[in-house]
């Protein structure tokens, strides 16, 4: 398990679109804390009311999902996930290495768009300690879980097609329809507390409400790629 994952960390050091993608995350959050510092500047506009509306967006979240399912899918192109599997190490591993390595290329990049945007605005409005507090630090470890579980579905995707193309394409349309669609037509209670809707403030109820439903979701997610990626023929 061990050798496995330090091999997954080798290839996501490896990894140049993910160095493209953090780039491209960066610019976009700069610019975006930019206008909000000259543009769309109000007079209660602080640090943390920037924290506040971008640690829960969820429109960039088919662009991770589009990373991290060419990360995962790549290992069935080039038949590295096969080779493990011949050299005796178990399927679980195998998948848990991969589900590993893709959440911390996930966690990175929407980390690298909340801090690019709070830069941006502070180098223009200063900075304000009053977002570095303990429950915003809640809020994010929440929504990180969140991406946790988005990308368990990424997992189930990439391991269920076992192809390369097909399981970016599904990961793509599946984030943009959930995370980006839904969430600009439907308020529903159901949504908004599931992973697929960043919580939407720190409060500590519906923080606890949906890092719960951010955990069931994983492990359903996950339990149906191990069970689907057990059954799968490998040759």
């Amino acid at each position: 398990m061990i050798n496995l994952l330090k091999i997954e960390f080798y290839k996501l050091k490896k990894f140049k679109l993910g160095y493209i993608a953090v780039i491209f995350m960066f610019v976009v959050g700069y610019m975006y804390g930019y206008k909000i510092g000259t543009e769309f500047f109000e007079t209660n506009d602080n640090t943390a009311v920037v924290f506040s509306n971008t640690v829960c967006d969820t429109s960039l979240v088919f662009i991770i999902a589009i990373v991290t399912a060419l990360f995962i899918g790549k290992g069935f192109s080039n038949r590295t996930i096969c080779n493990e599997i011949k050299l005796g190490y178990s399927r679980f591993h195998v998948l848990f290495s991969k589900m590993t390595s893709a959440c911390i290329l996930a966690a990175l990049l929407h980390f690298t768009y909340i801090i690019s945007t709070v830069l941006a605005f502070s180098i223009v409005r200063g900075f304000d300690a009053s977002v570095l507090s303990p429950e915003n630090a809640l809020w994010l470890l929440t929504v990180l879980i969140q991406m946790t579980a988005i990308i368990s579905g990424v997992i189930l995707i990439s391991f269920t097609t076992k192809k390369l193309s097909e399981s970016i394409a599904l990961s793509a349309i599946c984030a943009a329809v959930c995370c980006n669609i839904l969430r600009n037509y439907t308020d529903a209670k159901i949504f908004t507390m599931s992973p697929f809707c960043f919580v939407l403030d720190n409060n500590v109820e519906n923080l606890v409400f949906s890092g719960i439903s951010a955990l069931v979701t994983m492990v359903v997610f996950l339990t149906i790629a191990i069970f689907t990626f057990r059954k799968a023929e490998i040759k």
